[in-house]
């Protein structure tokens, strides 16, 4: 079976949600788990719940892209554990609606996509290979990242096991 844009994007953002949703778990679990609200790599990034709340609009955005249509961005009010699982069930439910069959034959569909105001018509799959997958990517490095600076016992185990599940 060759590889295709679905196994690219919609199994490989589930995966990623997935490794958050347990780094977000290990890290409820720590002594210190109040503070990591506040907490971000340097003074000039994004704390731990915007790192959650994008990686989870990216991979929304990405199943949106692929159905032919576009996703709102929630609210930025990840304010506790629970809503960081509930947004991050949300947007494993978004991408499992998701038709491989569809994904894959509409992957040359021409959309309108935004890049620093300006205005471009390109294929979806490029939509989501280029710009939603690596910010999907970056916003979970990002909460491991966090969280690791924070004394959580992460590894890198954690961070692919969300890619495996599947297999193993």
């Amino acid at each position: 079976m060759a590889h295709s844009l679905y196994d690219s994007t919609i199994v490989m953002a589930k995966g990623a949600l997935t490794s958050l949703d347990r780094i977000i778990t290990q890290a409820e679990k720590h002594e210190n788990s109040a503070t990591f609200f506040t907490s971000r790599l340097t003074e000039d990034m994004n704390p731990l719940p915007f790192q959650v709340h994008y990686a989870t609009f990216s991979a929304q955005a990405v199943a949106a892209a692929l159905a032919g249509h576009d996703y709102e961005e929630p609210e930025e009010d990840l304010d506790s554990y629970e809503k960081m699982h509930a947004r991050i069930n949300e947007a494993i439910e978004e991408l499992d609606k998701a038709d491989k069959e569809s994904v894959n034959s509409d992957s040359e569909t021409i959309t309108t996509f935004y890049f620093h105001e300006r205005k471009m018509e390109v294929p979806v799959k490029s939509v989501v290979c280029l710009k939603n997958m690596p910010n999907v990517y970056f916003h979970v490095s990002m909460a491991y990242a966090i969280l690791r600076k924070e004394g959580v016992p992460l590894g890198k185990r954690d961070w692919s096991r969300g890619f495996v599940t599947g297999y193993v």
